[in-house]
């Protein structure tokens, strides 16, 4: 029988051993042969590790964590991996979304055995960067992950996906070669990779040394924060939702935005020298959250617009987190600010997910992805064979969601993240980009009015056969969406006893649907209205025009990637 240590590492194997027989049936086996490894691959390395992962939660509610080094060697040569509550996290948050985004990829595509390999590679990658305590281990694991997506991104190999692919690559290998230098800087200091011994040999540096420390840390944060596409560093994300297929699009903005987030919390535990990092990055995420959605309501490309909407919600989730490292995890401020974050992440991969392949169906079957002139976009949809409005139903819901209207999943999120910050200037920001979320689906919504003009039948002879599997995806991420809103409060309990917090959690529906929040609800939604009103008009739609145009280039990637280096190290030092 296996025990706890051996269970703990099954997210990392059972994927990696599902893509091996995936990769080898595809190699020397049939087609018949090849399908079936298929989805024995994809039930060993996506659904088995979910069930093991959720039989250890007893144990992590006992102990904490278990603690392991990988192949049974001695600590000392071996690599130490941790599984605690955050890790439990992450990989569940993974699954969430890489499982119904595998299922529509079907019959949509890319839906072959290279694809499915890959997300299986993928998440084997995330699971380990959940659980690794050695600083060199996360920077491979971060480029496992990376090289992954990259593959994903092109994976339709078209000419524009295999450019944005392309871009990431660039921005990103060159953002992670500060991050071995920052690395290398606090193994010379402490001489230690791993986590804990790191933290040991910074404790007693003298006052320059500590400066040195701390350059090493804004060399490893920074790259992180690219990743995570805080602006300035966002830049090489638009082309890379917007151009990639469908499911990769979803599983971009709500998994791999949030893995390298909440892995930093163990880079950020490494001396108490970064938390005074953690202000600043809070106020780079409330910017980000306003000035993303602008750019958002400025877009005609609906995957950009979405694109951009991914941008602005991890600005909700860096502003909660930083201020919640700011404060101390061990402060009931700084823990219900974790989780606020963590449960907004959550349900921002579920209903972000959604929308991209709802948004995705619909776009294709209207041959359109231009906001203004695509209309009658579920006329289309019945054209092609949908006989039930699934697609536009399972958008309105993630619609919804975003933009936080009761009973689901975003209410209760961003009403938890916005009353955790009330009484800063955050909490204004938030309120307001809240109203812009509202403007930017009001906008987004229109593709599915009826169209004005008479639509031109589709030929009898293209219709395609709709596939269960599209469906199928679609509602999966649906209903977690209505479920996570109606069980919020113990969705939020589950997280803060993972997180060890959950006397910071006894938030019911009573707190969530008093007057306050019922009336910052209803003033956010009319807000919203108004500002689709003035967004509409002629000289909105002048404003509007000039923030579209003012899209960075390639070369400006690296310079504010210089720049978010240079302004950290300008406030620390």
């Amino acid at each position: 029988m296996l025990s706890n240590a051996n269970l703990m590492f099954s997210p990392i194997y059972l994927p990696l051993l599902g893509a091996a027989l995936i990769l080898v049936c595809k190699s020397f086996f049939p087609t018949k042969v090849r399908r079936l490894a298929e989805y024995v691959g994809v039930i060993i390395g996506l659904a088995f590790p979910v069930i093991i992962v959720l039989s250890l939660y007893p144990v992590l509610q006992e102990t904490g964590s278990i603690d392991a080094v990988a192949g049974s060697y001695r600590g000392i040569i071996g690599i130490t991996f941790s599984f605690d509550g955050l890790s439990m996290l992450m990989i569940l948050l993974a699954a969430s979304v890489t499982i119904p985004s595998w299922i529509y990829s079907r019959k949509v595509g890319p839906g072959h055995s290279s694809f499915t390999a890959l997300i299986l590679i993928q998440n084997a990658a995330i699971s380990a960067i959940a659980m690794t305590s050695d600083l060199f281990n996360l920077f491979v694991c971060l480029e496992v992950m990376g090289v992954a997506a990259y593959v994903l991104i092109a994976s339709s190999q078209k000419g524009h996906a295999v450019y944005a692919s392309f871009s990431y690559l660039m921005i990103s290998s060159s953002a992670m070669v500060f991050f071995l230098l920052g690395t290398f800087g606090l193994y010379r200091l402490s001489g230690s990779l791993s986590y804990e011994g790191i933290a040991q040999g910074l404790a007693g540096l003298g006052p320059e040394a500590q400066k040195t420390a701390l350059l090493c840390l804004v060399l490893l944060v920074v790259p992180i924060l690219l990743r995570v596409a805080v602006m300035p560093l966002s830049l090489w994300l638009i082309d890379a939702h917007s151009k990639a297929p469908h499911a990769v699009s979803a599983m971009l903005s709500g998994v791999l935005l949030k893995i390298p987030l909440f892995a930093l919390i163990r880079v950020f535990s490494l001396s108490p020298l970064s938390g005074a990092m953690s202000l600043p990055l809070s106020w780079a995420g409330t910017i980000t959250a306003l000035l993303a959605v602008l750019f958002a309501l400025a877009q005609s490309d609906a995957k950009q617009l979405l694109a951009y909407h991914s941008i602005s919600q991890i600005g909700y989730v860096v502003s909660a987190w930083g201020l919640a490292l700011h404060y101390g995890l061990e402060t009931r401020a700084g823990s219900l600010l974790l989780a606020a974050s963590f449960f907004h992440a959550f349900c921002h991969a579920l209903f972000k997910a959604l929308l991209f392949l709802s948004i995705g169906t619909a776009t294709d079957s209207g041959g359109n992805r231009n906001v203004y002139t695509l209309r009658g976009a579920n006329y289309r949809l019945r054209e092609e064979g949908e006989k039930l409005p699934l697609t536009m139903l399972c958008y309105f819901i993630a619609a919804l969601s975003i933009t936080a209207l009761p009973p689901f999943n975003g209410f209760f999120s961003k009403t938890l993240l916005t009353y955790s910050l009330k009484g800063g200037w955050q909490y204004v920001i938030l309120s307001i980009a809240g109203a812009a979320t509202v403007a930017s689906f009001i906008k987004l919504s229109r593709i599915f009015l009826p169209s004005r003009q008479p639509l031109e039948p589709i030929m009898q002879g293209s219709l395609p056969r709709f596939p269960v599997s599209l469906h199928l995806g679609l509602l999966m991420l649906a209903v977690m969406c209505v479920l996570t809103g109606v069980f919020a409060p113990q969705v939020m309990a589950f997280i803060g006893t993972l997180l060890g917090q959950k006397q910071a959690l006894g938030y019911g529906h009573d707190f969530f649907f008093n007057t306050p929040n019922m009336l910052k609800t209803l003033y956010t939604l009319l807000g919203g209205i108004l500002l689709f009103a003035v967004a509409v008009s002629k000289p909105g739609a002048k404003v509007l025009h000039r923030i579209k145009a003012l899209r960075g280039s390639f070369t400006d990637l690296f310079l504010g990637f210089a720049s978010a280096i240079a302004a950290l190290l300008i406030m620390l030092l």
